[in-house]
């Protein structure tokens, strides 16, 4: 069902290791793209608890939230769609075993770190590459993206 009422919180983790982001792949109507992962935000939970619980459900990692970094939207162009992207630097929580798995959703068809030069020529949604890039190379980014729809 496609929620009219308000738009849809999407909480993403980007986690840094040996200058690389981990990212997720999707493969939906055949079309493959990547995200960072993360997800929804449930009623009476907070981003960082949807974060949390997000990344363990498709990543297998436990992690610790360090910082919001940056917003986006994204609205289509046909109004069906309205999702507010809350994007934080996270580290791989201590005391945990954290062995990394793909999740179970069918949807779900890779997950890896991935390296500036491979960032650069993949299809991510929202199309945040430049901003990703810039964390690699440690450079500032600026809170709010505005709209980015990509088809």
């Amino acid at each position: 069902m496609i929620e009219k009422i308000r738009p849809r919180v999407r909480v993403a983790g980007i986690l840094i290791e040996d200058d690389r982001i981990l990212l997720i792949e999707h493969t939906k109507n055949n079309k493959k793209y990547w995200l960072v992962p993360g997800g929804g935000v449930d009623w009476g939970e907070s981003a960082a608890e949807a974060l949390i619980r997000e990344f363990k459900e498709e990543t297998g990692l436990d992690i610790e939230v360090e910082k919001f970094l940056f917003i986006s939207e994204t609205i289509a162009p046909d109004k069906q769609k309205h999702v507010i992207n809350l994007y934080f630097k996270i580290k791989k929580a201590e005391n945990s075993s954290n062995i990394m798995k793909l999740g179970e959703e069918e949807m779900l068809t890779d997950l890896r770190f991935i390296p500036e030069d491979e960032i650069k020529n993949i299809k991510l949604y929202p199309n945040i590459k430049e901003k990703l890039i810039k964390l690699l190379n440690k450079e500032n980014i600026e809170p709010y993206l505005g709209l980015l729809w990509d088809k």
